[in-house]
């Protein structure tokens, strides 16, 4: 195939094509007979080549085209010595297609392919006498009016460690020209601006950074003073970013290459590795099923998957419909802000869903663009459905689903989230089921709770698992306990024979034994602790356990409410989700600057 002219103006870079970096190297690039690589060069011996058939050497141009008026895009390298590229693409049937193919000699390497039809498209370089590599990228011809900047809003509660090293990252020269400023919301305990380090990472941000102390008003509060911040300063874009990440810089470059691409202003987030195994994804993006009112992947097939092995499935070549994007890393334009508001007062959980939701309604698309991602602890490491983040798991997924559901009285939502009460109290798990029960009455209360709750329910909350025995204990405050592997029911007939068998042991009294039993946290389930008087069951972090106790009283009770609770709850259905749907100006700018002018949400001295 000839070398193909190139049509593609310079300098209008959508994705650079990094070396190394935070994560593996397989993430970035394959090689074969790498003499030297760095972040921004690689050296190839004779007979050496490199394929950017990799997690963040991909290009998703099937997602460019569906959001953007990108169809033409050109890789452009220097490359010293003599190399051929050879541009390919892959297609949703699984199709292996050759674009491109360009040869260069000690000069600058310039193929531009037509996309048509494939869904990602990659480069592979081989040298036959050894070559240098250095500064690829892929443009585009589409050349936006101006580079988008975004305004990072970062919200911290007691990790200075983490967030002083995600200040440190932000810096990066590398971003420099896309990071116009830094806001940090501090609602710990402890001030930010005293963590060891913390003096270095301002100096290197310089006047770009803004500390803001307040008190802790959850995710929802402390992201959306970053956005009040934003507007005021008369930014454009919001970069809602966790503390507790690794961010690779790239991935914010990319997101703000699509955004200022889109015609009309995007919501545009970016995916999740884990930081415990660093190639494996969350996923690919979600969305809500309208029936259960819960988020579910867009591809199950690339949920929770090593992408190095997964690269070449057919499926990354797909454009998929998402709802919402994690907070984790997600690009919100304040045009979109500046109509429907920012974060519900849900102070956690589900406030990035309603918002997804919210926006979607509004006409804005929302994106979870491939190849931008992070490193964040992933959800299996944490106990989040069994501490008092619970309460607000089910309060925000029931206000969400009264604001936004199409479902009569929301579908399956009330059946499902019975369902989990009672899974609840058949593992033991009262004081989870306890504050899911003051969540239903909250929702029941109508939105005028939410504001209220804001400051002081997330601690309630706490206060009442503690007062309950519902927490996680230290090794020296459990008692004698022996190991216990209790087998799983296996197929019907054996699952409904362990389902009646635990019915009738909660009709009996209970008689704990001693030692207790002590369960890893994956054998915590209603088939081996519904037959149990008392387990101790192992913390999701690996740090300390909960000692679970059965009581016939608290379980009927339980039972009870759960059941009333929704009974009123799909009887009103229709008048409370008119009152949520009214309140939706609860997420207004304007609303949330008379949160932030409240005295009461000064941080408490300390």
């Amino acid at each position: 195939m000839a070398p193909v002219t190139p049509e593609v103006p310079a300098g209008a870079v959508i994705h650079r094509l990094p070396f190394a970096g935070v994560g593996e190297p397989e993430l970035y690039a394959t090689v074969r007979g790498a003499v030297d690589r760095s972040r921004s060069r690689l050296s190839l011996a004779a007979g050496g080549s490199l394929s950017w058939q990799t997690y963040f050497g991909s290009l998703p141009t099937a997602v460019w085209q569906r959001h953007t008026a990108v169809r033409r895009v050109a890789l452009r390298a220097t490359v010293v010595g003599a190399a051929t590229a050879t541009v390919r693409g892959l297609t949703a049937a699984g199709t292996v297609r050759e674009l491109a193919r360009g040869a260069v000699a000690d000069g600058g390497l310039d193929v531009a392919v037509d996309v048509g039809d494939v869904g990602t498209v990659w480069a592979e370089v081989c040298t036959e006498t050894g070559a240098v590599v250095s500064d690829a990228r892929w443009e585009s011809e589409t050349v936006p009016a101006a580079p988008a900047r975004a305004v990072v809003c970062v919200t911290t509660f007691d990790r200075e460690a983490d967030c002083i090293r995600l200040l440190r990252d932000l810096a990066d020269p590398e971003i420099s020209d896309r990071v116009a400023r830094v806001v940090v919301v501090d609602q710990g305990s402890r001030d930010l601006k005293a963590g060891a380090g913390f003096e270095a990472a301002s100096a290197a941000l310089g006047d770009r950074l803004e500390v803001i102390r307040q008190a802790n008003l959850g995710g929802s509060g402390g992201f959306s003073r970053g956005i009040v911040a934003a507007d005021d300063a008369g930014g454009e874009w919001a970069l809602l970013v966790d503390d507790d990440v690794r961010i690779e810089p790239e991935g914010i470059r990319r997101l703000l290459a699509f955004a200022e691409r889109t015609p009309v202003p995007a919501v545009v987030g970016a995916q999740m590795l884990s930081l415990v195994a660093p190639r494996i994804l969350h996923t690919w993006g979600e969305r809500v099923d309208r029936d259960a009112f819960w988020w579910e992947p867009v591809a199950p097939s690339l949920d929770d998957v090593d992408v190095v092995a997964t690269i070449a499935d057919p499926a990354t070549a797909r454009a998929y419909d998402v709802d919402f994007n994690g907070w984790w890393m997600c690009l919100v334009p304040l045009a979109a802000v500046r109509r429907v508001g920012a974060a519900m007062p849900l102070f956690i959980k589900w406030d990035d869903v309603e918002f997804g939701l919210r926006a979607q309604a509004a006409g804005h698309p929302v994106v979870t663009l491939p190849g931008a991602a992070l490193w964040h602890m992933p959800w299996t490491a944490k106990d989040d459905g069994l501490d008092w983040q619970a309460y607000f798991q089910l309060r925000n997924r029931l206000v969400a689903a009264l604001m936004h559901s199409p479902r009569r009285r929301g579908g399956r939502v009330l059946r499902d989230t019975w369902t989990q009460d009672v899974n609840h109290v058949l593992c033991l798990q009262y004081g989870a089921a306890a504050v899911r029960r003051a969540a239903l009455a909250d929702v029941l209360r109508g939105p005028s709770h939410l504001l209220p709750s804001l400051r002081n329910r997330a601690g309630e909350v706490r206060s009442f698992l503690a007062e309950g025995g519902h927490t996680v204990r230290a090794e020296a405050e459990l008692p004698a306990t022996v190991p216990a592997a209790p087998a799983a029911p296996s197929g019907r007939r054996s699952v409904g024979a362990r389902l009646l068998r635990v019915l009738a042991h909660q009709l009996r009294r209970s008689r704990p034994p001693a030692p207790i039993p002590r369960l890893p946290r994956a054998s915590g389930k209603w088939w081996s602790l519904g037959l149990m008087d008392a387990a101790v069951v192992d913390s999701a972090t690996g740090r300390g356990a909960f000692l679970l106790t059965r009581s016939r009283r608290r379980c009927a009770a339980l039972l009870r409410d759960a059941t009333v609770l929704r009974i009123r709850l799909w009887l009103r259905w229709p008048q409370l989700a008119a009152q949520y749907r009214a309140e939706a100006q609860l997420a207004s700018l304007g609303s949330w600057r008379a949160v932030f002018a409240d005295p009461s949400t000064m941080p408490r001295s300390r």
